[in-house]
């Protein structure tokens, strides 16, 4: 993967921004390495690969807009400020960037790629994969038709979607079950359904149930 000089410059302000934050076990720059090398899977650089890097940015450190656009530009801005959801938690979040993509459809390449780099990062069994695949009908219904005769973007969705393996039935029960705990601050229950619900270890079910709200 060949990086242009802004890609790089991308790079290294989003390792300094994240700071030590994690990824799962791993520094962040993982995931976000992970995104950038699904778009150059499918010939995308520019600034949509300054974005993969910058995706989490504003949403996930201290970094502003403002900081995104003097740096980087307003088309790399406009990328990052609509998958960056806004709200109380993840649902609301989610459809906070739904909607701003919508309103700027190039993004849904870099949320796709950022969708497809969690996906594979997941495994099958897992919570989190779990957790994609119970949002994927939402998330297909609000996106599936930006730029849809692009021939590029369909290959992204079958990536995604094989990842995902749509065969399996999402756990959407005990969703509602586990959300009903946690709204109810019932925490440690909330914690020993998630593990029950996927025969997971107590911190990633931890780690879950911070993502989720």
């Amino acid at each position: 993967m060949a990086f242009d000089q802004q890609d790089d410059e991308a790079r290294k302000f989003a390792v300094e921004a994240h700071g030590e934050q994690r990824y799962g076990e791993y520094p962040y720059i993982r995931h976000l390495a992970a995104v950038r090398g699904v778009l150059d899977d499918f010939g995308y650089d520019g600034d949509l690969g300054s974005a993969a890097w910058l995706h989490d940015v504003i949403e996930d450190t201290p970094v502003t807009a403002e900081e995104v656009e003097t740096r980087f530009g307003r088309a790399v801005l406009d990328l990052v400020w609509a998958v960056t959801g806004v709200g109380p938690d993840r649902k609301a979040r989610n459809l906070d960037a739904y909607a701003k993509i919508v309103a700027h459809p190039p993004a849904v390449i870099l949320k796709l790629a950022d969708r497809t780099a969690n996906a594979e990062a997941s495994p099958p069994g897992s919570s989190w994969m779990g957790m994609y695949r119970t949002e994927h009908p939402t998330f297909k219904a609000h996106l599936g038709g930006l730029l849809a005769g692009d021939p590029t973007v369909a290959a992204m969705w079958e990536r995604l979607e094989r990842r995902l393996d749509l065969s399996v039935v999402p756990p959407t029960d005990q969703w509602v079950e586990i959300d009903r705990l946690v709204a109810a601050g019932e925490q440690e229950k909330a914690i020993e359904a998630v593990r029950a619900a996927f025969d997971c270890g107590p911190g990633e079910a931890e780690q879950i149930l911070a993502e989720r709200v």
